[in-house]
C-alpha cells in the first residue's frame, strides 16, 4: 500500500531560506502536504500558519523540548509548563501531536529507576494533554552517535514508559534511523512497537542523510512496516545529501509504491 510522507523543516528544503515559511512553500512546490518542526518557541506563529493555510499544508509534530533532565524529579513541575505552552502553541497550528523526549540519564540511578521517573512525569502531563486534546509521542534517540547519555535509547525504553503510564494519550514515535544506529534489528522491534506506535520517522545509516543514500534496504523497510500493518505517515527527518526536491526522489517513489 503507498505511504503519506512529510517532512521536517528543520532539515529539508534549507536551500529555498532560513524562514520556516519559505521552507513551507518549497515542500509544497515539491508535493508535499504535511511537515514537521522542532520547537515552536519564539518563532512567529501567525507567519508560519498564514504560510501553511496558503499552501495547503498541515503540521503534524513538534517537539516539546530538547534540554529537560525528566529523570530529575525537581524539573517535573516546571516541564508541565514548557508542555502546556508548547502544546498550545502547536494546536494554534492545526497541530496536535507533542513530541517528549527523556532528557540525559544519570549514573547514580538503576535505569529502571530513572525510567519510572520519567514515567512520573509523563503521568504529570496527561491531564494537560487530555484538557488539550493532544498526543503525547515519546522518542527514543540513539546513544551509539548523536544523543550519548540519554536515557531512552531503545525503543524498548520507549515502550517501557509507555505501558508505566497506561494512557492513550501518551504514544511511541518510532525512528528507524535511531534505532538502527543504536544496533537494533526493526524486524524484531516492531511487532513489540506495534501497539504503542502512532508515528514513523526515517533517515538513513550511516550518515543521517536521505533514504538511499546510506546502507538502509528502503524496500525491505517499507515492506516490512506494510507487513506489520503501519498504515500512518512517515516522516523524513533527514540531512538531504543534495537540493531537497531530488534527494527524496527514491523514498517518494518507494512510499508512492511505484
Amino acid at each position: 500500500m503507498p505511504f503519506e510522507l512529510s517532512v521536517n523543516l528543520e532539515y529539508a528544503f534549507q536551500e529555498a531560506g532560513e524562514r520556516v515559511e519559505q521552507r513551507i512553500a518549497a515542500a509544497a512546490a515539491a508535493g508535499f502536504r504535511k511537515v514537521e518542526l522542532f520547537l515552536l518557541k519564539d518563532r512567529d506563529l501567525a507567519a508560519i500558519r498564514a504560510a501553511l493555510d496558503a499552501h495547503g499544508v498541515t503540521l503534524i509534530s513538534t517537539v516539546a523540548d530538547y534540554v529537560t533532565q525528566l529523570v530529575d524529579p525537581a524539573t517535573h513541575e516546571g516541564f508541565c509548563a514548557v508542555f502546556r505552552q508548547a502544546a498550545e502553541d502547536a494546536l494554534a497550528l492545526g497541530c496536535r501531536n507533542i513530541v517528549v523526549t527523556s532528557g540525559r540519564g544519570v549514573p547514580w540511578l538503576k535505569r529502571p529507576v530513572q525510567l519510572r521517573i520519567f514515567a512520573d512525569a509523563l503521568v504529570r502531563l496527561v491531564p494537560i494533554a487530555e484538557e488539550l486534546g493532544v498526543t503525547i509521542l515519546l522518542e527514543s534517540a540513539n546513544t551509539r552517535h548523536d544523543h550519548p547519555g540519554v536515557l531512552c535509547a531503545t525503543t524498548g525504553d520507549s515502550i517501557a514508559v509507555a505501558e508505566m503510564v497506561g494512557s492513550p494519550r501518551v504514544r511511541v514515535l518510532y525512528d528507524i534511523y535511531h534505532s538502527v544506529v543504536e544496533g537494533e534489528n526493526p524486524a524484531a522491534v516492531l511487532p513489540q512497537v506495534l501497539p504503542f506506535l502512532d508515528h514513523v520517522q526515517i533517515a538513513d545509516a550511516p550518515g543521517r542523510g536521505e533514504p538511499g543514500s546510506g546502507a538502509i534496504d528502503w524496500p525491505a523497510m517499507l515492506a516490512l512496516l506494510e507487513q506489520h500493518g503501519y498504515r500512518g505517515t512517515i516522516g523524513i527527518e533527514c540531512l538531504p545529501t543534495g537540493p531537497s526536491p531530488q534527494a527524496f526522489t527514491l523514498i517518494r517513489s518507494l512510499a508512492a509504491g511505484t
